[in-house]
């Protein structure tokens, strides 16, 4: 895998009718003590503000961490439930995520992760969802 990779991100909630969302963008690849870093830049549409993205994953749990606006960190661990505290403009809200498939797969040219999980807001359900996050070298 290069340093210099093209970063891909789809994901659908089933539950809330909403449209795929999908994300394609450049970053920076390394690979530490077994896992896979990638780092990205990304600008909303709407917002002046960078949200910076730290990426961590191996072949059983995916963290992501964003910096810039509203602060936010998931982890998502291979049939488990782990739980988060989401800050937002109007308060923090609780996020439980229940990871119930992780499929992870690595080349030297391509290195995939696909979670479905569903996700709670408040201690209720939310949706069922699913992410795919893609690196490839360019």
């Amino acid at each position: 895998m290069t340093k210099d990779v093209l970063v891909k991100v789809s994901g659908m909630q089933f539950d809330m009718g909403d449209e795929p969302i999908e994300l394609v963008i450049n970053g920076t690849y390394y690979l530490k003590n077994g896992k896979h870093y990638v780092l990205y830049e990304e600008q909303p549409e709407d917002d002046d503000v960078i949200i910076r993205n730290i990426v961590k994953f191996n072949d059983h749990n995916f963290e992501m961490i964003k910096r810039g606006g509203n602060n936010s960190y998931l982890r998502f661990e291979k049939e488990s439930q782990t739980s988060t505290v989401y800050q937002t403009p109007v308060g923090p809200i609780q996020i439980d995520i229940f990871a119930r498939d992780f499929e992870f797969s690595e080349t030297d040219r391509e290195i995939s992760a696909r979670i479905k999980y569903t996700l709670d807001i408040n201690y209720e359900f939310v949706s069922e969802c699913e992410v795919t996050f893609r690196v490839l070298s360019r």
